[in-house]
């Protein structure tokens, strides 16, 4: 058995990256694999001494003694530093953690690598020492560890989505997990494991489902792109100054007030963000300290904050829906609506055509966003336009619609609707956490323009 984590989820190349490693082997090595077009070993560690160390409760700080379940004290996990050479390419990378005999010797013959694994394997960010690309990849890790179990098999173990009942175990009110465990993309359980994907078996809420597609799409098109994570968004107000694109995909459903603030900013100077997912920004979260964080509430609750994501994205799950099946009974693409927009250039779709919607692609699928409008102007054969009575400003161009009515699962206005709106920069949004898998997959040249469209526009140029 063997588990491990970093101390902090993004290093510069040159910096020390700080593994906190536990496991009844004698020994182990890391070896480091940079996920990009491919997953391509770059770097390995020599065999160092192995420890146990106990698991300790979900919100606690794994490298620090800490009081575990009956008051029993818990030693911190060893930390193992790293250097990464300085040579290292920006990017998102692997910790793969493989045990020894003591003697030099693996204990057991190589497995090839997948980014995602129960254990023995850590995700990081190399960033860029000085910004350099026009578009800024964020990996959306507070959405990993909200559902990150971690291992509940070894020790006490609960997520956002499992907190134990008031004082049955000593977890704080409101509960609270950190990022300084294992799991959170890859090395740990995700809590809804069992929520099968009828395209892709791959578990949800992990890097491999929606992230490493995307970027490896990115990386096999050609385009430069530097990495960071939602702490680094949280924590540096500047992290955005020299880009021109923040780009998310997949399921970036947590945000802190923060990473809110330091977007929006942004926005309002020029700055563009393409939001290639769906449920996004959905959550609000607050840190208790630098490494434990909870949510408070979602960001449209009229108790508090009052602040609809829709400001920023455009869109809001309230009016999209989530897949409560697997085998819901009809595909959903988007229809679509001003095809004359540059997004559709290239395309070859007209205004009716449905993109996305083959019986391999369902485009709209495990959870989309939308905004409000009047499904009445559909039915007159007039394009949808938002009502902005959700939060959705007035300037955001609904694109392409999803009713998702008609499949049989949804909420509020039961659609997802792509669009954008410029209440500055750019900001673009894609409103389906299904668009890396039918982006990745090939099969829809459709969505791969559209997808470079977005991002030939809103990240040309050279860095701000």
């Amino acid at each position: 058995m063997i588990e491990g984590y970093p101390d902090e989820t993004s290093v510069v190349p040159g910096g020390r990256l700080v593994l906190r490693v536990s496991t009844d082997a004698p020994a182990f090595r890391v070896v480091l694999h940079r996920c990009g077009a491919q997953l391509e070993p770059v770097a390995e560690s020599g065999w160092l001494d192995g420890g146990h160390a106990p698991h300790h409760l979900p919100f606690q700080d794994w490298g620090r003694p800490g009081i575990g379940l009956h008051g029993a004290e818990l030693a911190g996990w060893t930390g193992y530093p790293l250097d990464i050479p300085t040579g290292s390419r920006p990017g998102i990378y692997l910790a793969v953690l493989v045990e020894g005999d003591g003697r030099g010797n693996p204990l057991r013959p190589p497995a090839v690598p997948v980014p995602d694994a129960r254990s023995a394997q850590a995700l990081f960010v190399v960033r860029a020492a000085q910004p350099r690309a026009p578009i800024l990849y964020k990996l959306p890790l507070l959405t990993y560890h909200a559902y990150n179990l971690g291992a509940p098999r070894r020790g006490p173990s609960w997520c956002l989505y499992s907190v134990p009942a008031p004082g049955s175990l000593p977890a704080p009110t409101p509960p609270s997990v950190s990022v300084r465990r294992p799991g959170g993309g890859t090395g740990g359980t995700p809590w809804d494991i069992g929520n099968f994907d009828p395209f892709d078996p791959t578990p949800r809420q992990t890097f491999v489902h929606w992230d490493a597609p995307f970027v490896s799409w990115l990386e096999r098109s050609g385009y430069d792109v530097d990495y960071c994570t939602d702490l680094d968004l949280h924590r540096n107000p500047r992290l955005l100054d020299r880009h021109r694109l923040l780009v998310g995909a997949g399921h970036d459903e947590y945000w802190s007030d923060a990473m809110r603030e330091h977007t929006e900013r942004f926005v309002q100077g020029g700055g563009n963000v393409a939001f290639f997912g769906g449920n996004s920004c959905w959550w609000r979260v607050e840190f208790d300290d630098q490494s434990s964080f909870r949510r408070v509430a979602t960001w449209s609750d009229p108790a508090g904050p009052d602040r609809p994501e829709n400001l920023l994205t455009g869109v809001s799950f309230r009016n999209g829906g989530e897949r409560d099946r697997d085998d819901h009974p009809q595909p959903v693409g988007y229809r679509v609506q001003h095809a004359d927009h540059w997004v559709y250039a290239g395309t070859g779709l007209g205004d009716g055509a449905v993109v996305g919607g083959g019986p391999t692609e369902y485009l709209v699928g495990y959870e989309c966003d939308g905004a409000h409008f009047d499904r009445g102007r559909l039915a007159r054969g007039r394009p949808a336009e938002p009502t902005g009575d959700d939060g959705t400003p007035h300037d955001f161009t609904i694109l392409g619609v999803g009713d998702a009515g008609g499949s049989g699962w949804g909420l509020g206005n039961r659609a997802a609707t792509m669009g954008l709106h410029t209440p500055g920069g750019t900001v673009f949004t894609a409103a389906t956490t299904d668009w890396p898998r039918v982006l990745a997959a090939g099969r829809s040249p459709e969505v791969e323009q559209l997808t470079h469209n977005v991002l030939d526009r809103l990240g040309d140029g050279s860095p701000r």
